[in-house]
């Protein structure tokens, strides 16, 4: 019986491992493509995780300006995130300028022992497709 009871630990062990919990704040940038306002801005995003299911808020700015969005998605086979801003919540931009709406197709990794969100981003404004770009981030560790 004994011997049963460590095989079933062990095995959840297993099947436990590498399934990263998303949720917490991912810190790090996003870059646009050549044309865009800027080639780097600063991205920040908060996640909770229920099941494949995320929510959050993200947080983008440059200089002077800055926008947050209402996010959600996906995470599908434990290292494939698709997201989506849903709304933006608050924003400063100069005249002339549109905050775009993106999606994010973003790829879970695990770095010198850091979990990392990295991939690509598109998006629209209520005139035009934007110009796209990348996405790197990496999670913080709560600090007590």
């Amino acid at each position: 019986m004994r011997k049963i009871i460590w095989i079933v630990l062990l095995f959840m062990s297993f099947c436990s491992f590498g399934q990263e919990n998303l949720t917490g704040l991912w810190l790090g940038k996003i870059t646009q493509e050549e044309g865009g306002f800027a080639p780097d801005y600063t991205f920040e995003i908060y996640i909770t995780q229920k099941g494949n299911k995320i929510k959050g808020r993200s947080y983008v700015y440059v200089d002077e300006i800055y926008a947050s969005f209402d996010i959600s998605g996906e995470l599908n086979n434990e290292i494939y995130l698709e997201l989506k801003d849903s709304e933006i919540l608050e924003n400063k931009v100069n005249d002339g300028m549109e905050w775009c709406l993106k999606q994010y197709q973003l790829v879970f990794k695990m770095k010198n022992g850091i979990p990392n969100l990295e991939g690509f981003w598109q998006g629209k404004t209520s005139f035009s497709t934007c110009i796209p770009g990348k996405v790197f981030l990496k999670k913080q560790v709560p600090r007590a």
